[in-house]
């Protein structure tokens, strides 16, 4: 999807991750709604991108439904909506705050199946849309002290592979971007819990993996919408990892291809001649 004047709803926009995002949609000539908690460094990002703030907690039950409101009341209806909002829970299982888990469990899967379910029907509508969801490679396989995180992380990739099952046959398309490490203060906070902290030195020490600029990760996302990917995996060197940990869903779409789907019916009726000359 080109981005130029599309509606963009950015989550987690303040973050390492999402700051760097809201620069390079900006930098394509994207329209942005941008969500944060902290609304003094979400009007500043908004100031420097041309965007709209629009804060919100989306951990509450409400928000999804608030921000999105005012995101379309603002921006009109989004193009793309890119779920970045995430916390890492740093703890052993045994160990872990059950608040803290259950908050994570709130940011990282089921704000994003919300919020999707409530922008896609105005997506079909208007027959287009994009969804992106910027996961981790944690959720393919993670390390001693982020199993909530990177269970959380493994159930958003999943969710995804199933909305993309869903959209066949429409124009709504989806990118499910896989990120290991990314220079933030979430790995020096990890840096901070010794077993952890150990497993990444270990792999970095192997080159398995490498820690990516927030830029460089951005770029890639953006350009992953651009080319409408539905899979971007980063850094290089562990994509196949990644992959042979997606087969089983490469092999359901493979199963399904032909197979109409009812969200693909539901599109097409909406857009059937009424029989006055008008699309509906």
């Amino acid at each position: 999807m080109l981005l130029r004047d599309r509606h963009v709803l950015l989550t987690g926009a303040t973050g390492t991750i999402g700051s760097a995002l809201a620069a390079a949609l900006a930098a394509r000539g994207a329209r942005l709604s941008l969500v944060a908690r902290g609304e003094p460094a979400l009007r500043a990002l908004a100031h420097d991108t041309d965007g709209v703030a629009v804060p919100g907690d989306l951990t509450r039950a409400d928000a999804p439904a608030s921000v999105l409101a005012a995101a379309e009341s603002a921006l009109g209806p989004v193009d793309v909506l890119v779920h970045n909002a995430g916390v890492e829970v740093l703890d052993e299982l045994a160990d872990v705050d059950p608040e803290a888990a259950r908050q994570a469990v709130l940011l990282n899967l089921v704000a994003p199946l919300v919020l999707t379910r409530l922008a896609l029907p105005s997506m079909l509508r208007h027959g287009r849309g994009h969804v992106v969801a910027v996961s981790s490679l944690a959720g393919v396989a993670t390390f001693p002290g982020l199993a909530v995180y990177g269970a959380s992380k493994a159930g958003l990739t999943h969710a995804m592979a199933g909305l993309r099952a869903e959209l066949r046959g429409t124009p709504v398309r989806t990118t499910t971007a896989e990120l290991g490490p990314v220079d933030s203060p979430m790995m020096d906070r990890i840096g901070t819990h010794p077993p952890t902290a150990a497993a990444f030195g270990r792999a970095l020490r192997l080159h398995v993996l490498r820690t990516l600029d927030p830029a460089e990760a951005a770029s890639a996302v953006v350009r992953a919408v651009e080319r409408d990917r539905a899979h971007l995996r980063r850094p290089r060197r562990a994509a196949p990892l990644a992959a042979v940990a997606g087969a089983p869903r490469t092999l359901v779409r493979a199963v399904l291809t032909g197979i109409p789907t009812a969200t693909a019916t539901a599109s097409a009726a909406r857009t059937v001649d009424d029989g006055q000359g008008l699309r509906r």
